[in-house]
C-alpha cells in the first residue's frame, strides 16, 4: 500500500518522554494496519518524514524501502525500521547532530560531513571556514584545538583555514589568534601561556589579536585605546618573555 494522507487514514500525535511520535491507522485491506514513528524532532521535520513516505510502497514483509527513503533525507543521520507483527511497522528516526556551521551556508557534524539543509537549527554554534575538500581536516583541527582551549577555560568561536593552508581562530571573548601553517599545537600552547600571563596582570581584556607564528614568541596587539599597555609590558618583561 502507499502511505498517503487521505480520508482513509486517521493521524494521532503523541508526546512520549520528550519525543515526538505519531501513529497512522489504515482502514483498507492491507496487511499493514499501523506505522508508528518516534524521534527527537520538531513539527517541520515530522512533516518532512510524512512527505518522504507518501509515495513509498509499505508492506509488513519488506521495510528496506522505508529505511532507505528516510536515510536519504538531508537532515536524518539514520533511521531504524522494524516489523511489529502481525500488522505494524515501527520507525525510529535520528536527526543529524551538528557541532558547527560550515562556511556561510551549511552545517558540519563531528565526522566532518557537511550538510546543506533548512531542516536543522544550529543556534549558538562555532563557525568553521575552509575551501572545498578541507572539511575533514578542519574538523580534526577544531577538535584538537578546542580541547587545548577548553583546558584553559576558552572556546573557539571561529576557526578558519585559507586556500594556502594558513590557520587562524577567534576565541569566545573576541581575541583573534594567528597560527600560520605549521606546528599548530605548539603555537597554540604559546598563545595559551601568554594568555595566562596577561590574565595574571589584568591585561587580557585589552587584547585584540595575538600572532603566534613566531618561532620563540607571540606578538600581542592591544585595542587601539590601550596601545600603551603593550609598551609597558615589553618594558617590564621584554618581548621574548611573552
Amino acid at each position: 500500500m502507499k502511505f498517503r494522507p487521505s480520508s482513509g487514514f486517521v493521524f494521532a500525535m503523541l508526546l512520549v518522554v520528550g519525543l515526538l511520535a505519531f501513529a497512522t491507522v489504515s482502514i483498507d485491506q492491507s496487511n499493514v494496519e499501523r506505522m508508528s514513528i518516534v524521534g527527537n524532532f520538531d513539527e517541520r521535520q515530522l512533516a518532512s518524514i510524512k512527505a518522504s513516505l507518501s509515495d513509498v510502497e509499505i508492506a509488513s514483509s519488506e521495510v528496506d524501502q522505508v529505511r532507505q527513503t528516510l536515510n536519504e533525507l538531508d537532515w536524518v543521520h539514520h533511521a531504524n525500521v522494524r516489523k511489529n507483527w502481525p500488522h505494524a511497522i515501527e520507525v525510529e528516526v535520528f536527526a543529524e547532530s551538528v557541532i558547527a556551521y560550515w562556511n556561510d551556508n551549511g552545517f558540519i557534524n563531528k565526522e566532518g560531513s557537511v550538510l546543506y539543509t533548512e531542516m536543522l537549527v544550529g543556534g549558538d554554534l562555532p563557525h568553521l571556514y575552509g575551501p572545498a575538500g578541507s572539511e575533514l581536516n578542519v574538523m580534526k583541527q577544531f577538535q584538537q584545538l578546542s580541547q587545548m582551549l577548553n583546558n584553559y577555560g576558552h572556546e573557539i568561536k571561529v576557526l578558519t583555514v585559507t586556500e594556502r593552508g594558513s590557520w587562524s581562530l577567534e576565541t569566545e571573548n573576541g581575541v583573534e589568534v594567528l597560527l600560520g601553517k605549521e606546528d599548530l599545537k605548539a603555537r597554540m600552547q604559546r598563545f595559551l601561556n601568554v594568555s595566562v600571563r596577561l590574565a595574571e596582570r589584568g591585561d587580557a581584556r585589552f587584547v585584540e589579536r595575538m600572532d603566534a607564528r613566531y618561532i620563540n614568541g607571540v606578538a600581542v596587539h592591544f585595542e587601539k585605546n590601550n596601545q600603551l599597555k603593550l609598551a609597558e609590558i615589553n618594558k617590564r618583561v621584554g618581548e621574548r618573555s611573552l
